[in-house]
């Protein structure tokens, strides 16, 4: 088969394009697209040198590890300790990629000399491949950073009325400064609600006499204002209790998509 040189220079300038930017959307590490470029393009001439030049591995493995030196250096600014962990990642990321890519282009077969793997590579399909991974990894990141922002927001409590008792998680929406009667309020799942007075639907229309108006992250209602015996909420090693309080229940389905089933007002905490 003929390889064009300046097709698998291209190639691998995508390819180690793509590896540089799995490192900088897992550490953030200050860089810009001219730096990873200048990067990447360094770390293609060095294949294509270990390619055509050198035959001995120790050499080439000496190359491939002085090249992956150069490229974090030319791709980012960072501490020491930033290059080392960037440096390593380099290496995770390009042996877990070669990984799925042998694994899905090689077939193994046992002789009497033991197994033996043949692979076919296109290099084409390789550089499609490393791409829509990166793309798919950058999706993937961009909501994991969300939901552990969110997630640190988010609190184990539970609440007790009479004996019947419920743990759910809550949402601590700072923008939820509500109250009534001077107390902060909770707003609370409609099922959830149910669920914790052990009620249906029509006694709850039939019971809710008071009501608010109340605008956050949930949506602006009117609220059906209930009071409940107690509250504990779990903060780290603490617990914090809260007596004769008002929740707010929300009759709309703006929890179904969520971890949680309570919005918390700051003036809990």
């Amino acid at each position: 088969m003929t390889i064009y040189i300046e097709i698998f220079l291209i190639q691998n300038i995508l390819i180690n394009y793509c590896l540089l930017r799995l490192i900088y959307l897992t550490t953030k590490t200050k860089s810009t697209f001219f730096s990873l470029l200048i990067a990447s393009v360094f770390g293609a001439i060095s294949s294509i040198i270990s390619s055509l030049i050198l035959t001995n591995y120790n050499l080439i493995n000496l190359l491939k590890f002085i090249t992956a030196i150069i490229m974090i250096i030319f791709a980012f600014k960072s501490t020491k300790k930033q290059f080392i962990f960037n440096f390593i990642l380099l290496f995770i990321y390009t042996y877990a990629l070669g990984g799925i890519i042998t694994s899905l282009s090689s077939t193994s077969y046992q002789t009497s000399f033991g197994i033996i793997t043949t692979s076919k590579f296109n290099l084409n399909l390789i550089t499609i491949f490393t791409i829509i991974i990166t793309y798919i990894y950058e999706l993937v990141v961009k909501n994991l950073s969300y939901k552990i922002k969110t997630n640190n927001y988010i609190f184990s409590i539970k609440l007790f009325q009479g004996k019947n008792s419920i743990s759910i998680n809550a949402f601590l929406d700072t923008g939820n400064l509500l109250t009534y009667s001077n107390k902060p309020v909770v707003i609370l799942d409609l099922k959830t609600y149910l669920k914790l007075t052990k009620t249906n639907l029509i006694e709850f229309f039939l019971n809710s006499k008071e009501s608010t108006n109340l605008k956050t992250v949930s949506g602006e209602n009117n609220l059906k204002i209930f009071k409940i015996d107690k509250m504990e909420i779990k903060e780290k090693r603490k617990q914090i209790i809260h007596e004769n309080l008002f929740v707010a229940v929300n009759t709309t389905s703006a929890f179904k998509e969520t971890n949680y089933k309570a919005l918390l007002s700051p003036l809990f905490m």
